[in-house]
């Protein structure tokens, strides 16, 4: 006899990752262009800095045995004093203006890790967080796991609507549901999925409006700026966290994923006070603290100035992808009805639009052609939340992250073709 396996509720609750599946299959076939996966780029991944961080490090015996060594949980001090500094520069204020925000500084293994952690103190089962729509939709798993109820708001071509934030919190207050909301959970810039960014005279109002809401509890806005400092166009604003002047609502996370490694998995976040213990308890439990030596060397290379070089590197090579994409995008659907895309200023993501007949799903007809054309892309159904109306099925998320410019080039070509037996029936029947 074989006894049953009784999970949790927590893990019943997980499903599957959407990217799995996708990353398998790009894996298993290395013929098959990825537009899908938001890796950074391969080839300017910082390996010479990275050897002369961790040599230095190891060179001197005490330093190296300190970075080799459990750290705080909280993350290394020099770090983090490195980053308010940083903070202050990227804010536009005076140095030392943020000196208390020191206690208020963890960092975290990646961003995705204090994502998880913020949830975890926050939200039950049946609380509600408002998210973008479409959303980052790696985090509405870690929602789904939580057992939360996701509720998404609107966008255009700024970001979340405000107008529709408004709206969404005043009807739940009317049904008596305001006391469930928890979050609102925006990307500020370059947003995954659609690469658009929270527009600047939006910000304050966003952090006004969640004030406002919290009449019997606070409501919290996390700020994802996962690709702050990865613009290649333009200048970029102050934060959503710098409209937060008592520093009681706005999270602010941050990684070092996309600007620099994503092996050395390391983020940080500034918390409201009172999340503070709460997060690091929960933290302490996880790892006892993230990796000391990423932090170490994280120190290093900001403080020598490789950092900002790499970022400057990346910001010219992401430019020049997405321009290749982009240019390919035109040549093969440009003037064509009912097709559409976005043209990001930074980050990683083209979000492309198709006419609302066609279904960009994993189980529709256009998935399994570019499939067999050697193209993959993740379909826009899954960074739609369930509520308020079912997610729309004919968007599409293309990344210029990992692939060469003459691959991006192939593969809108190749996706172009396995578009064409499929447009044609949607024109026939308009």
């Amino acid at each position: 006899m074989n006894p049953s396996i009784r999970l949790s509720a927590t893990a019943c609750r997980t499903g599957d990752s959407p990217i799995s599946d996708l990353m398998s299959r790009a894996l298993a076939s290395p013929d098959l262009i990825s537009l899908a996966a938001g890796f950074v780029d391969h080839a300017t991944l910082p390996v010479a800095a990275a050897g002369r961080a961790a040599s230095e490090i190891l060179a001197d015996p005490l330093e190296g045995r300190r970075a080799l060594q459990y750290g705080a949980t909280q993350g290394d001090l020099n770090l983090r004093e490195r980053l308010i500094e940083r903070l202050e520069a990227d804010e536009g204020v005076k140095p030392g203006a943020y000196a208390d925000v020191l206690h208020r500084t963890v960092v975290t293994t990646g961003s995705q890790q204090l994502l998880y952690l913020v949830t975890e103190v926050l939200v039950d089962p049946g609380d509600i967080v408002l998210v973008e729509s479409p959303t980052y939709f790696v985090y509405m798993g870690v929602l789904e796991s939580a057992g939360a109820r996701v509720i998404g708001i609107p966008t255009d071509r700024g970001g979340m609507r405000i107008d529709a934030l408004d709206a969404t919190l005043a009807d739940l207050e009317n049904l008596g549901q305001l006391d469930r909301v928890k979050l609102i959970y925006t990307i500020t810039e370059h947003s995954n999925p659609t690469g658009l960014c929270l527009a600047a005279e939006r910000r304050g109002e966003l952090v006004t409006l969640a004030k406002a809401y919290s009449k019997r509890h606070r409501i919290f806005v996390l700020e994802d700026a996962a690709y702050r400092g990865l613009t290649f166009e333009g200048v970029e604003p102050p934060s959503l966290w710098g409209h937060d002047a008592e520093g009681d609502t706005v999270i602010y996370a941050r990684t070092f994923s996309k600007t620099f490694s994503p092996g050395l998995k390391t983020g940080y976040g500034i918390l409201p006070e009172p999340l503070v213990k709460p997060v690091l308890n929960l933290k302490g439990s996880h790892d006892f603290g993230s990796s000391q030596f990423c932090h170490r060397m994280l120190e290093k290379v900001i403080s020598d100035g490789t950092y900002d070089a790499q970022v400057a590197l990346l910001a010219t090579t992401y430019r020049r992808k997405r321009d290749a994409l982009l240019a390919a995008l035109e040549e093969h659907f440009g003037g064509h009805e009912g097709i559409s895309w976005t043209r990001p200023k930074g980050g990683l993501y083209v979000w492309l639009t198709l006419p609302e007949g066609i279904d960009t799903g994993r189980d529709g007809v256009l998935f399994d052609r570019c499939v067999k054309e050697g193209v993959i892309y993740v379909p826009g159904a899954y960074a739609f939340p369930d509520e308020p109306v079912a997610a729309p099925t004919n968007h599409a998320r293309l990344t210029y992250g990992v692939t060469s410019e003459a691959g991006l080039a192939e593969g809108v070509r190749r996706l172009a073709a396995a578009l064409e037996g499929v447009l044609d029936p949607v024109s026939s029947s308009a």
